[in-house]
């Protein structure tokens, strides 16, 4: 999914940290007048940090503070639960306590559905792909993946506007976009880098994820500066392989970077091209994606569930290669 860098920056910041860590505050130093009170708190705290820390982009925000932000909220769980204790069960609030009431249900139901979506993303409807990952040496993430159909915000391939428009969203309804992770826990050195070399992921070498025969390469975009929002609506530099019943979809290539071409016969694990950032993208990763096998374009095939070595590339899994 693209935004512009600024709204990408301030949408981070306000749902990775200001949002829960505010709520995790809030909770910590919190008079509560009854148990019913405590127990909406949590509710609130609980339900949010549950969907951000399923849905979050946390690929941007860093993965050390994913799991920062749950140890947090434990610790805020039994604090306020070790000053709650021997309050009564309830207390009839004014209606200002009412509406208090009322909207952190509201919230938390809406969050639950969220989560619910998020847990049906991480199944099929048919039996996955099993295909090589398309990386070695290091730690990759998934930062969009799963049954898109079920989730916009596991997996915004299949329900995006600009997708349907184009006819291309149900080959994408499983597709997978992947990164690689720095040392910061995130995919560059920087914040929302704009430089393409700043990126871990950019220039490193993608290998089959599969045997088959090359059946379209396409290497005539140039890398576009991440976070831009001026990139054309394609995938970019691209290679496709086919076998006898599903074709894989590798895009975001780098420019002249293809070490195969049409008709060439490809194994599982071999080289074939490094990641860029071509195409529409907002910075570099790989996109694949698996398809269904049949006439026409390959934009036009039923898409596939995939995983990886038996591993369900849903969004914020990690992926640690030799």
């Amino acid at each position: 999914m693209r935004f512009s860098h600024f709204t990408a920056g301030t949408l981070i910041v306000m749902l990775h940290l200001v949002v829960p860590l505010a709520l995790i505050l809030w909770t910590w130093i919190r008079s509560y007048s009854s148990i019913t009170t405590w127990l909406v708190q949590m509710l609130i705290l609980i339900s949010y940090v549950s969907f951000v820390f399923l849905m979050g982009s946390w690929v941007y925000a860093s993965f050390y503070l994913r799991y920062m932000i749950v140890i947090l909220t434990i610790m805020a769980t039994l604090w306020s639960f070790m000053h709650a204790r021997g309050l009564p069960f309830f207390v009839s609030p004014q209606i200002s306590g009412w509406v208090a009431y009322g909207t952190g249900l509201i919230g938390s139901a809406l969050l639950a559905y969220f989560m619910v979506g998020a847990v049906r993303a991480h199944f099929y409807d048919e039996t996955p792909v099993n295909l090589g990952f398309p990386f070695k040496n290091g730690t990759y993430a998934v930062f969009e993946g799963g049954n898109g159909k079920a989730s916009f915000l596991m997996n915004y391939h299949y329900g995006a506007s600009i997708h349907k428009g184009a006819r291309t969203n149900l080959s994408m309804r499983y597709a997978v976009d992947i990164t690689k992770v720095t040392r910061w826990g995130n995919d560059a050195d920087g914040f929302l880098s704009m430089k393409n070399e700043m990126y871990a992921v950019f220039n490193e070498v993608v290998c089959s994820p599969c045997d088959g025969e090359v059946s379209e390469v396409e290497d005539k975009w140039p890398n576009e500066t991440p976070w831009s929002g001026r990139a054309p609506y394609n995938v970019g530099n691209h290679i496709l392989i086919t076998s006898n019943d599903f074709g894989v979809l590798v895009g975001h290539l780098q420019k002249g970077s293809m070490l195969v071409k049409p008709g060439d016969r490809v194994t599982k694990g071999q080289p074939i091209a490094q990641a860029g950032n071509s195409g529409w993208t907002s910075q570099p990763h790989l996109h694949i994606q698996a398809m269904k096998k049949s006439a026409g374009s390959f934009w036009g095939w039923d898409g596939l569930p995939v995983s990886f070595d038996g591993k369900n590339p849903v969004k914020n899994s990690l992926f640690f290669e030799n």
